[in-house]
């Protein structure tokens, strides 16, 4: 029975419709920047880059194995502030650097910094509302932000936001209502574990973002564009993918550890049905097959 569990654990497929459209949404996909520091991949700016004190070396925002719902991916987005941290530049209106504070800024829409107001992502669509999961635990009765600003045009054309005080020590859902607008073609997610400047070390954890609908199971992810699957799985050296690509996209294949660090990448061609795993070490991983819209994972054993 033990044995039959786990296989239905792997066999398990996490995919993003296109429609969902926010880049990351469950924060599955993490990197390592050129100093080391882990950060959420796609078009997420967090405060792990902003320049800090000598010897400093606290990273407010962080991955977590604490995820909702739990059949869906693997991680969560945790923001913790520590207001121990003195800011030394009398020029700097905010500590930003001891803040928990992550945003949607990248290029082509935007210049890749923190702090920047305008648009991060392309959107299409008319969305009305934006969902998701958090938890919150406040000190000294610092707010929690989070917002969503949509654009058109470069200029804000409607707006969500939840602030609140509350303690919420399990996973709530949030489906805010976006204000009333005409059309919109970018937007614009800010979180932050505090509202301006923090009062206490509190602790945010966000997950599974999404436009109109909640994210509750994996079947209501499925996409009707690319599906795959792995087998044998457990597998020792050869893996083969069965990829139902019905609009031919280009396709990259990313192999991730169970702590999130990319052990391998490839280009995939348009018939390529197997892939070697020799030189990778028992243990579990993400096998995640992108295309410019799409991100697919699914969990992969190897055991010899």
């Amino acid at each position: 029975m033990k044995k039959a569990l786990i296989l239905l654990l792997v066999l398990t497929t996490i995919s993003i419709k296109t429609n969902a459209q926010i880049p990351n949404h469950g924060f599955e996909d993490w990197t390592m920047d050129t100093s080391g520091i882990e950060i959420p991949s796609d078009v997420w700016v967090t405060d792990n880059l902003v320049e800090k004190p000598l010897g400093v070396t606290y990273n407010p925002v962080t991955k977590s194995s604490d995820h909702y719902p739990q059949n869906i991916g693997i991680y969560s987005i945790r923001l913790e502030n520590n207001i121990t941290f003195v800011n030394t530049n009398p020029e700097s209106p905010y500590p930003y650097w001891r803040i928990a504070y992550g945003s949607t800024a990248t290029a082509p829409l935007t210049s890749n910094y923190l702090g920047y107001y305008g648009p991060s992502f392309p959107i299409t669509g008319h969305p009305t509302n934006f969902c998701g999961y958090y938890k919150f635990l406040p000190q000294n009765n610092d707010t929690l932000t989070i917002r969503l600003i949509l654009f058109q045009n470069g200029s804000p054309v409607a707006t969500a936001f939840l602030n609140s005080t509350n303690i919420v020590s399990d996973w709530t859902s949030f489906n805010l209502p976006i204000s009333a607008y005409t059309t919109s073609d970018s937007a614009q997610i800010w979180l932050m574990a505090q509202k301006t400047v923090p009062q206490g070390n509190s602790i945010l954890y966000v997950d599974n973002l999404s436009f109109d609908n909640l994210i509750t199971t994996l079947s209501e992810q499925t996409s009707d564009n690319i599906a795959f699957s792995l087998y044998p799985n457990p597998a020792s050296d050869i893996v083969t993918l069965n990829i139902d690509n019905r609009n031919n996209a280009a396709l990259t294949l990313n192999i991730y550890n169970i702590t999130g660090t990319l052990v391998r990448q490839k280009i995939l061609k348009q018939y390529q049905k197997q892939i070697n795993i020799r030189n990778l070490s028992n243990g579990f991983y993400l096998v995640t097959i992108k295309s410019k819209d799409l991100s697919i994972t699914q969990k992969l054993i190897i055991q010899r």
